[in-house]
């Protein structure tokens, strides 16, 4: 069946406006004021892990979310998208991790079972099977989603693709997070093969995704964000695991391989929910993403270290968590960040709240923000 929004050539419009508007935000082009990505989501009947075992009830609250940001909050900058979901861990499940669920049906799925020790690590990852997206773990499933998502969202709504992790996100998966600590130090040259074997699945999860959604037009990264980057600028990779060590491991452990998926499918943006003790590794390597993509709660503090390392170097979207006023909260991030480093502010709100209004609230401080800003990249994006 065919979407409503299908039939507006407003939406198109507005669709192809919006586009422009992070193509030159992220080619650092001045803009007459910074995007404000307000979205809404509808609540749904169906628990957060009815949506992960059942790609349909997943698909429906999305394309729900997706109609409803068009509908609700016209004047918001946001691209609406779908994020088909088999959970972080999906790249250890190709694997051989097992998921498990939990006793909160709200809650995403856990690893039960460590694939790999640190004892004998190097032989053990000599031995480790190279998995095939198409055939190993949630992999298929993920694929089939993204298929389906995308032939919902008619080349309208564009779809994320898997949120895979990668790097030293999967080696915790499959290792545990103290096993990989200690690796760092003593096995790092196992360490380094385990991570290529998981970014060589990881880019092959990629190109399988990038095919399953019919193309890169229809994505809006390499990786799960919902939100839209640039042709050329897609590739995007996370790294919460980061929060818990220095930048002198980022720099060994995870700029090289970010590098090579920044390297062919473009330097868009790097997530990490925070804290940020790596903060200016991320932009240290010559392929550095231009964008960050951070939760507001366990990264607000890192906003005064943000505003030197990321000075005409990198631009942020910051996920607002709650908890005050969204208005008040972005003035402050406003006067904190401008007029160096743009932040973009990303709200969700439910229907009821008046998503258009809080548009409407926010675009004064988005006009202040851009002619506050000091406009322009001392480093060109790399772009594949």
């Amino acid at each position: 069946m065919a979407l409503p929004i299908t039939h507006s050539h407003w939406v198109s419009d507005e669709l192809a406006r919006r586009k422009d508007v992070y193509r030159r935000l992220f080619a650092g082009e001045r803009l007459e004021r910074i995007p404000v990505d307000a979205r809404v989501s509808v609540p749904s009947s169906y628990s957060l892990r009815e949506q992960f075992q059942d790609g349909d009830k997943q698909l429906s609250a999305a394309l729900a979310n997706a109609l409803a940001t068009w509908a609700r909050a016209p004047s918001s900058d946001c691209i609406p998208a779908m994020r088909p979901d088999v959970g972080c861990s999906c790249l250890a499940s190709a694997f051989g991790a097992e998921y498990y669920w939990g006793d909160s049906t709200d809650q995403t799925p856990g690893i039960r079972n460590r694939v790999l020790a640190l004892e004998n690590l190097p032989e053990q990852v000599a031995l480790l099977q190279s998995p095939d997206p198409a055939r190993d773990g949630w992999l298929p499933e993920g694929l089939r989603r993204i298929r389906l998502f995308a032939e919902a969202g008619e080349g309208l709504i564009p779809v994320s693709l898997l949120d895979a992790a990668g790097g030293v996100n999967v080696a915790a998966d499959l290792l545990g997070m103290t096993e990989l600590m200690l690796a760092f130090y003593e096995q790092p040259d196992a360490l380094h093969t385990l991570l290529g074997k998981i970014q060589t699945l990881y880019a092959a999860t990629i190109r399988a995704g990038i095919a399953a959604a019919g193309g890169e037009a229809n994505i809006t990264t390499t990786d799960y964000e919902d939100v839209w980057f640039p042709e050329g600028c897609k590739g995007h990779v996370s790294d919460d695991v980061s929060a818990g060590f220095g930048p002198d491991i980022y720099a060994k452990f995870s700029a090289p391989y970010h590098a090579r998926i920044f390297a062919e499918f473009g330097a868009g943006g790097l997530h990490n929910c925070g804290p940020n003790p790596c903060h200016a590794a991320y932009v240290a390597h010559p392929l550095s993403p231009r964008s960050l993509d951070l939760s507001d709660t366990y990264s607000h503090a890192d906003l005064p270290k943000f505003k030197k390392s990321l000075r005409r170097r990198a631009f942020i979207y910051l996920f607002f968590d709650g908890g005050r006023s969204p208005v008040d909260w972005y003035r402050e991030v406003m006067d904190l960040m401008a007029p160096d480093v743009i932040v973009v502010p990303v709200i969700t709100v439910a229907p009821g709240d008046e998503p258009e209004a809080l548009c409407q609230a926010l675009r004064p401080i988005a006009t202040e923000y851009a002619k506050r800003m000091n406009w322009g990249w001392d480093v060109p994006a790399f772009s594949k």
